[in-house]
């Protein structure tokens, strides 16, 4: 079967917003729907659909910065009854391909991943390891990188993207991204980056 991704509107991120993110991630991970919105009208945020003769199976947002040639993946996720087909890895292929031809000035894409480190159970210990080993079989590297973010914490990780696959992951260049990510009160109260 062939999937294809393509560019989601903002009539179409809202409705997956409404209909699958609010399910997909914990409440106190999930930015607001305008936060979102905002960032595709500033220009600096965008979502990519994934999609199989069925519609659609999984999505992605993304906030770039073009400043210092990275990207963040904000969120990704297939939709919970095709999930452990393999679909998230054909996903994240078809995410670096994008980049590559359409976004080629973007050298690296940076992952934030709930720290194993922090979880309170096993259950949550588990679905943690899990989640950073499927960053790092789609070829992510793990950074020394670790950010908190309204109290979440988080391992950073890293995909180096393009034919030449030169970028590298800096304290400096993903303290751009939360900079145009969070306003100002909010990134001083609410944002801790640190390089270990």
């Amino acid at each position: 079967m062939s999937y294809s991704i393509k560019v989601l509107a903002k009539e179409e991120i809202t409705e997956i917003y409404h209909t699958y993110m609010e399910q997909d991630f914990p409440s106190d991970e999930l930015k607001p729907l305008s936060h979102i919105l905002r960032s595709m009208e500033a220009g600096y945020g965008f979502s990519l659909g994934l999609y199989g003769e069925e519609g659609l199976l999984g999505y992605a947002v993304f906030i770039l910065c073009r400043e210092t040639r990275c990207a963040l993946l904000d969120y990704f996720a297939i939709l919970k009854d095709r999930r452990g087909g393999g679909l998230g890895h054909q996903a994240f292929s078809l995410f670096e391909r994008y980049f590559g031809e359409e976004r080629p000035e973007i050298d690296g894409l940076y992952i934030e991943s709930e720290r194993v480190s922090a979880a309170e159970n096993e259950k949550q210990r588990l679905t943690r390891e899990r989640r950073i080993s499927f960053y790092r079989s789609c070829g992510c590297e793990m950074t020394a990188l670790r950010s908190v973010l309204f109290g979440v914490d988080y391992s950073v990780l890293y995909k180096p993207l393009g034919k030449e696959k030169r970028g590298n992951a800096s304290v400096g260049a993903l303290d751009a991204l939360y900079r145009k990510m969070f306003k100002p009160e909010h990134y001083e109260k609410f944002v801790r980056l640190t390089g270990e």
